[in-house]
C-alpha cells in the first residue's frame, strides 16, 4: 500500500538529516536539492522521497520548517496519511513545532514526535523536551495519545525503534481512498527530460489513471495524454489516488504549469473561481477576531492566496453578515480571492494571518468549501423600545425619533422576549415617534419591545 508521511518541525531541528537516514529512492526536490535550498541552507518547498516499510510504500514528504514558510508546510498537510514531527532534544520545541503541531492535530494526522540529536544532548535536556512535548499533546484534541521516539539522524541511533512505531501507527489506521471518484492531482512540479518529454509529479487525491488516458490540466485547459506513469521509480500501467506520481505527458510544455495547476478527468466537478462559501471552526488558540472584509491568507491545494472574509450566519433563511469571529466560534464565510483558483466542494482549507509576527500563532482557523452559490449578504438591525400607558393607550416609545420614521415602520413585527408575545405596528401616535401596535398577548406598561429588521449590506 503506498502512504505518504509527512516530516514536519522547527528549522534546523533535523527534518532533512532524518530523511536522508530514512529514504531509499530519492524524488522531487528531496533533501534539499533545488538550488535556492542549497544557497539559503533551509528546505524552500516540499521535498519527496521513499523508502519500502514491510507492506507500505512510503513516501516521506519534507515539508520547511522555517517562519516564513509555514505555507509551503500547511500543503504537505493536506496529502499525508501520517506524520513525524522532529524536536531537537537540545533546544526543545520551539514557535514552528507549535504551529506545526497545531495544524496536525486541526487536519487529525496521525503524529509520531521523534526528539532528534539525542547524541549531542545531555540527560537532563533530553527528559525536559519529553515532558514539554508530553504537555503540549496533552493539549490537542486528536493527538494526545502521540507516540514519543528518541532518535540521532546523525548517528543512526533509534531510527530502527521509529520505523517499528511508524509501522505499527500505520498498521492501526484505516485509509479509505477515494478510487471511483474523477480523477484528481494537484500538480506540485513539471519539468522536462530529454527523450520523455514533460513530466509531472504529485499525489493523486481521487480517482484512478491510465496510460493512455486523455486528461486535462486546470485552469489552462490543456488537454492532455498520459505517455507513461512512475510510481516510486518503476514504470506501472496505472496509479490510484493515494499514490505519490511522475508522470509523462503530451500535448503541454512544461514552462506552461504552475503551482496551482490540476490534472483531472474530463468529466471533474472543479470550478474555476475567485469566489466561495466556506464552513469554517476558528482556532481554540487564536488570539484574534476575524471581522467582514479583513485580508487573509487560504491555503487550499497545495495554493496560499489572498482573500477577503465574509463571516455570516443563517436566520430566518437569510443570510446574516457577522460583526465578528473569535476563538472557537463556527460560522459560514464567504471568501473573495485575489485570483481564481481550481476548486471543488468539501475541498480542506486553512486560514491564515501571515502579516502576524512568527511568535505569534497565524493559523486563524480551517473548514471546507460548502459552495459556490452566489448569496445577498444582509446585516441585521435590531432596535429595542418600551410599553408605556398613555392616556388609557398602551404605545410603544424609543423605536422611532420622529413621526416621519415611525411612519416608516408601519406593518413590521415586533415581540417582547421575556413574554414569547408577538405583535405588528399598526399606526403612529402622537407627533414624536411613539407607535400603536396589535399583540396576541397581554402586554403591560415597563414590557421590553423588540424589532428586529433585515437590511442590505455592504
Amino acid at each position: 500500500m503506498n502512504v505518504n508521511v509527512g516530516l514536519f518541525g522547527h528549522i534546523d531541528h533535523g527534518k532533512t538529516e532524518l530523511a536522508k537516514q530514512l529514504t531509499e529512492i530519492v524524488s522531487t526536490s528531496a533533501l534539499d536539492k533545488p538550488k535556492e535550498s542549497k544557497i539559503r541552507g533551509i528546505t524552500i518547498d516540499l521535498g519527496f522521497s521513499s523508502f519500502k516499510l514491510g507492506k507500505y510504500n512510503i513516501t516521506l514528504v519534507d515539508a520547511p520548517g522555517h517562519a516564513e514558510l509555514i505555507k509551503t508546510a500547511i500543503s504537505a498537510g493536506n496529502i499525508i496519511d501520517a506524520a513525524i514531527l522532529v524536536v531537537d532534544a537540545k533546544e526543545g520545541p520551539k514557535p514552528q513545532t507549535g504551529e506545526h503541531l497545531i495544524v496536525l492535530d486541526l487536519l487529525n494526522i496521525p503524529t509520531i514526535v521523534a526528539i532528534n540529536k539525542i547524541d549531542i544532548a545531555n540527560k537532563e535536556e533530553i527528559e525536559r523536551t519529553k515532558n514539554l512535548m508530553e504537555a503540549i499533546l496533552k493539549s490537542t484534541k486528536n493527538l494526545k495519545n502521540s507516540k514519543i521516539v528518541f532518535v540521532s539522524a546523525k548517528t543512526g541511533e533509534g531510527i530502527e525503534r521509529l520505523k517499528e512505531e511508524l509501522k505499527r501507527l500505520l498498521d492501526s489506521l484505516y485509509i479509505k481512498r477515494d478510487v471511483e471518484g474523477f480523477f484528481k492531482m494537484p500538480i506540485d512540479h513539471a519539468f522536462k527530460i530529454k527523450g520523455i518529454g514533460t513530466v509531472v509529479t504529485g499525489t493523486i487525491h481521487k480517482g484512478t489513471v491510465r496510460v493512455g488516458d486523455n486528461l486535462t490540466i486546470l485552469p489552462i485547459n490543456y488537454d492532455v495524454k498520459v505517455k507513461s506513469i512512475q510510481c516510486f521509480k518503476k514504470n506501472v500501467d496505472e496509479a490510484k489516488a493515494g499514490d505519490r506520481v511522475g508522470m509523462a505527458l503530451i500535448g503541454v510544455e512544461p514552462e506552461n504549469i504552475f503551482r496551482g495547476c490540476i490534472l483531472a478527468s474530463k468529466n471533474n466537478e472543479l470550478v474555476l473561481t475567485d469566489k466561495f462559501i466556506g464552513k469554517i471552526k476558528v482556532v481554540d488558540l487564536f488570539k484574534y477576531n476575524l471581522t467582514p472584509k479583513m485580508k487573509v491568507h487560504l491555503n487550499i491545494n497545495l495554493l496560499t492566496v489572498t482573500a477577503k472574509i465574509i463571516p455570516f450566519t443563517y436566520y430566518k433563511d437569510n443570510a446574516i453578515v457577522l460583526n465578528e469571529i473569535k476563538s472557537k466560534d463556527e460560522a459560514y464565510c464567504i471568501f473573495k480571492l485575489d485570483k481564481k483558483i481550481v476548486l471543488e466542494k468539501r475541498d480542506r482549507l486553512l486560514i491564515l494571518r501571515l502579516d502576524l509576527p512568527p511568535n505569534t500563532l497565524r493559523i486563524a482557523g480551517f473548514g471546507e468549501v460548502v459552495d459556490f452559490k452566489d448569496l445577498e449578504l444582509k446585516k441585521l438591525v435590531i432596535k429595542e423600545g418600551k410599553i408605556i400607558k398613555r392616556k388609557n393607550k398602551f404605545v410603544i416609545e424609543g423605536l422611532a425619533s420622529s413621526k416621519a420614521s415611525a411612519e416608516k415602520l408601519i406593518g413590521e413585527k415586533i415581540y417582547i422576549p421575556e413574554k414569547n408575545i408577538y405583535g405588528k405596528i399598526i399606526e403612529t401616535f402622537g407627533t414624536k415617534g411613539s407607535l400603536i401596535a396589535e399583540f396576541n398577548g397581554k402586554v403591560e406598561h415597563g414590557d421590553k419591545v423588540v424589532l428586529e429588521k433585515l437590511k442590505k449590506w455592504g
